[in-house]
């Protein structure tokens, strides 16, 4: 039996752990504290010691390879521009002062080679068909009239790849990147989504969703009820989404990188990348030393 000396102690136990517990985590509690008094201005102070407390790590690079994806991310990253047609990131962004920046890379890869004008691409796919078919030339110029009037692309991705011709192999570089490129922003403040922080939002945020298709076959799942509320709050300060799939949440300010390729030469890279429901390929070419954005297409969509 438990006595009263033994139970009166283990509940101050239990209070002390938990109000170190709650002075651990002022951030968790400042952002509780700003919603329950709906003040933005203690939202953007939550949001303003995130931006304080985690930096860029360009300079702890462990390789060449992810030194240069962070020069080359930093040259991709532009949510206030038009990345594609159609796409017009700067009316998406254009209200919230706060981006919320990925902190991790998936892959970095080299390819055999990273082509972009058709020509380029057109004249080594044909090469390959005229090997893959030595002895049948009517096979040979039945596909390469086709590559030519489809305009087909070159794939890094077995499973995307519409013939072995138009396969690039490639190769792991490094993977699970911790990933914090330096970016910035005239009237923008960066901040930086780690696991840390990740965390901290989906405990406030909850998981309170429509499913996906419940009120119509093309609706993917949205937030409700108190997680709708939390996240229309968290949205005065930076743009976030509900995960198309339902059960998670999409913080980052898109694009975000999920692979970067690299050629041999290291004089071109593509950027696989993420916007919010969909995604693609942008091409980058080093020009007089600085990485520049020559291509961008969207090859997939959720």
């Amino acid at each position: 039996m438990i006595s009263k000396t033994h139970t009166f102690f283990l509940t101050l136990l239990m209070l002390a752990t938990l109000k170190v517990s709650c002075q651990s985590n002022p951030q968790a509690q400042l952002l509780k504290e700003a919603y329950k008094t709906k003040s933005t201005k203690l939202l953007y102070t939550f949001f303003d010691n995130w931006s304080e407390e985690v930096k860029s790590n360009e300079g702890e690079a462990q390789n060449p390879y992810v030194a240069e994806a962070h020069k080359v991310f930093a040259a991709f990253y532009q949510p206030q521009q038009i990345i594609a047609k159609d796409i017009d990131c700067h009316v998406l962004y254009d209200e919230q002062p706060y981006f919320i920046v990925q902190s991790s890379l998936w892959k970095i890869l080299e390819a055999e080679t990273i082509l972009y004008k058709q020509e380029e691409i057109d004249s080594l796919m044909e090469a390959r068909i005229r090997q893959m078919y030595p002895d049948d030339t009517d096979e040979q110029q039945d596909w390469i009239e086709y590559v030519r009037n489809k305009n087909i692309k070159f794939s890094y991705e077995p499973l995307f790849a519409f013939q072995p011709f138009s396969l690039i192999a490639t190769t792991t570089l490094d993977s699970a990147i911790e990933f914090r490129p330096p970016v910035h922003f005239e009237g923008k403040k960066v901040v930086y989504l780690t696991k840390k922080y990740e965390k901290l939002l989906n405990s406030f945020l909850g998981n309170r969703h429509i499913a996906l298709g419940e009120d119509n076959i093309m609706q993917p799942a949205f937030s409700k009820g108190k997680s709708r509320s939390k996240h229309a709050f968290i949205n005065k300060a930076a743009l976030i989404f509900y995960g198309h799939w339902g059960g998670y949440w999409q913080y980052e300010t898109y694009p975000e990188a999920e692979q970067i390729i690299f050629n041999p030469e290291m004089n071109r890279a593509v950027v696989m990348f993420r916007f919010v429901y969909e995604g693609g390929e942008a091409v980058l070419e080093k020009q007089n030393g600085e990485w520049k954005v020559v291509d961008t297409r969207f090859t997939w969509i959720e």
